[in-house]
């Protein structure tokens, strides 16, 4: 009898750990998405005050993080935008489920109110 108990445990513990297994695998195999914004701001109260701070908050639950926002830019060719903005996703799928978001859409009319932007979302590398 505790052999079969035993037998039972061993084949729940190794569905479990494939299980695991399976789904880090899956996790690798989904590149980043970023979201790539290029700002020219014409309201700069309202970006600063209505827009700017109810954003990071928005960005949250899908696991967005700003890898580059609103510091220096250096012109190498061409002309450098007022402001660029990058936010980095686990995947494309996260970073269009942010953009797509009740919580980010309320925003999104601030934001064209406040400035023109540029916004797309690129596909990152996976290795």
């Amino acid at each position: 009898m505790n052999a079969k108990f035993a037998l039972a445990g061993l084949l729940v513990a190794g569905a479990v750990i494939g299980s695991v297994i399976t789904s880090a695998l899956r996790a690798q195999s989904s590149p980043p998405g970023y979201v790539v914004a290029e700002v020219a701001i014409h309201d700069m109260d309202v970006f600063t005050k209505e827009y700017a701070p109810k954003l990071p908050a928005t960005l949250q639950p899908y696991g967005g993080r700003f890898l580059v926002a609103g510091g220096k830019l250096t012109a190498v060719e061409g002309d450098v935008p007022q402001r660029f903005v990058i936010i980095a996703f686990d995947s494309v799928d996260k970073g269009r489920a942010w953009y797509d978001s009740p919580a980010y859409q309320e925003l999104v009319p601030v934001r064209q109110r406040a400035s023109k932007t540029t916004l797309f979302i690129a596909e990152g590398r996976t290795n």
